[in-house]
């Protein structure tokens, strides 16, 4: 089964797979778009520019599903309370 192209069997498990999971999330998130939200901070646009700003949320409320489908439960917890899809990231990234 898979989501977004992943495959489910791929979901980050812990530091045994993380290497194989990073790859393959990366390319998931590059091939919908959504890569430079985990590479630096994508700042929020302005509310007077609802467009931009609706476009950003959309891409982040995406992205976010993404990264949380990617990991297996018990990670979940650990991106709990985290603002950004890049601190959610370099959480993953320092604890694997």
């Amino acid at each position: 089964m898979a989501f977004n192209g992943l495959r489910l069997e791929y979901a980050l498990d812990g530091s045994l797979n993380y290497i194989a999971w990073k790859d393959c999330m990366e390319a998931v998130l590059q091939n919908n778009g959504l890569k430079d939200f985990i590479g630096q901070e994508v700042p929020k646009p302005a509310a007077v520019d609802a467009i931009k700003l609706a476009e950003w949320k959309k891409c982040v409320a995406k992205a976010r599903r993404i990264l949380l489908e990617g990991v297996q439960d018990h990670i979940v917890s650990s991106l709990h309370g985290k603002e950004t899809l890049f601190s959610m990231w370099k959480t993953l990234k320092d604890l694997y």
